[in-house]
């Protein structure tokens, strides 16, 4: 399906027009923005595609996503009348980079690997689109939309964002860091920000560490900072089970600092949210942190928590301590989410939040030991001291039996009074 052609006739596109300034990096890692594999998404579809607007080529013409279009457009055009700088600029100095910004998809229709011009268009539609409106939030930066814009005003912000967020951060709805870093640069945005990677940081959700990267890897990155493969078997407690234990939740910022501390029976865990869009978030982040991680902290993560949660009595104790914030309205509807995300999960025990379990398990144990000696040794004592002396057995069965009468006739008298008063 072709985009409209009205928007570029108004921008004028003349390719070998204007004189590019900007010296992009070219040297870091290419991070593939691939396919869920149909396998995976066989299990939950809407979880892996988007609902509302559609971000690079994957999902690019799909009928549902097709009214969000003239908003997209709408956007680059007062992108690129905002900066001041002529389209083809934004044209030409994206299409310097045009075969790296395709190698950056792992797969491509033949409609884009052949279509230079197109492919690039789509960019900077849809990297306008991210940049206008995660800008809206910034009112000296962006406010020449209407006060009543459905998407580009403070109304329409608040009531979009969730929706649009989380088509934001699917792996398959991206557009490389490097399409939204070079519009910003060539657009003079360095004015309102520190630099361009402030501003694109932002906008991306996190901060940057490649511009051949996709956003998806960028806010994992984030969720990382804020925060060898084997069965679960070992997993042994659930949060209520641990409470048991005297173990207690302590809140911290981020999952990177999740730690036990054994000396004083206290868990360090990040607060963690559950809503709406939970679900479909944290699937894309498992499956993508899978196919191009170099290690399995966040499925490992997520392990944790769903070992934690098995119940909604173990909702309402992390709920007590501000570890769990629950906006979806019941605290079944928790241990069902997570009941779902467990039958994707590949736990690699080098992680912390492995680690974290191990040492929680071996110290119940410990307790477990503990408590049963306690107890072995009472009962030894008790045999000890009073049931190996014949008259000692029977001073405590006769004081038991005195204690029984002693109830028995205090029901008889109680019984007595009501039934006189009636």
């Amino acid at each position: 399906m072709k985009m409209e052609e009205d928007t570029w006739s108004i921008l004028n596109l003349d390719l070998e027009q204007g004189d590019p300034y900007l010296e992009l990096e070219r040297r870091q890692e290419k991070q593939p923005i691939f396919k869920i594999p149909t396998s995976l998404k066989e299990r939950n579809v809407k979880a892996y595609e988007p609902q509302i607007v559609s971000i690079g080529p994957y999902h690019y013409g799909k009928p549902h996503l097709m009214p969000m279009e003239v908003h997209k457009q709408r956007a680059l055009l007062h992108f690129v009348k905002r900066s001041g700088v002529p389209i083809q600029v934004y044209m030409s100095e994206l299409m310097k980079v045009v075969h790296q910004l395709k190698g950056s998809y792992e797969q491509l229709d033949e409609e884009w690997l052949q279509g230079d011009t197109r492919f690039i268009q789509l960019m900077i539609l849809d990297g306008c689109f991210i940049i206008e409106f995660m800008g809206v939030q910034r009112k000296n930066w962006i406010n020449d939309y209407a006060r009543d814009d459905p998407i580009f005003s403070s109304r329409g912000f608040r009531a979009n964002s969730s929706s649009l967020v989380k088509d934001f951060v699917l792996v398959e709805n991206q557009v490389p860091y490097l399409v939204t870093s070079t519009l910003l640069s060539i657009a003079g945005y360095t004015d309102h920000l520190k630099n361009v990677h402030g501003i694109a940081s932002s906008t991306m959700l996190s901060v940057i560490k490649g511009p051949a990267m996709p956003a998806f890897e960028i806010y994992m990155s984030n969720m990382r900072k804020e925060s060898y493969f084997e069965s679960p078997s070992f997993l042994k407690y659930s949060a209520s089970e641990l409470y048991y234990f005297g173990i207690q939740f302590k809140k911290i910022g981020s999952f990177g600092s999740i730690e036990f501390h054994e000396n004083n029976a206290i868990l360090n865990l990040p607060s963690i949210t559950f809503r709406d869009n939970t679900l479909h978030e944290y699937l894309n982040m498992l499956a993508y942190e899978l196919r191009v991680g170099t290690n399995h902290e966040f499925n490992s993560y997520i392990c944790l928590i769903v070992r934690l949660v098995q119940s909604v009595k173990d909702v309402r104790v992390l709920k007590s301590q501000k570890i769990l914030i629950n906006t979806l309205g019941s605290d079944e509807a928790v241990v069902e989410m997570l009941k779902r995300l467990e039958n994707d999960l590949v736990i690699d025990s080098r992680c912390k939040s492995i680690t974290v379990l191990k040492q929680m398990n071996d110290y119940c144990e410990r307790s477990t030991i503990k408590r049963r000696r306690k107890f072995r040794d009472w009962k030894s004592n008790l045999n000890e001291n009073y049931f190996r002396n014949p008259w000692t057995s029977i001073s405590v069965g006769a004081a038991a039996f005195l204690l029984v009468l002693t109830v028995i006739q205090t029901i008889y008298t109680i019984r007595s009074f009501y039934s006189s008063k009636n």
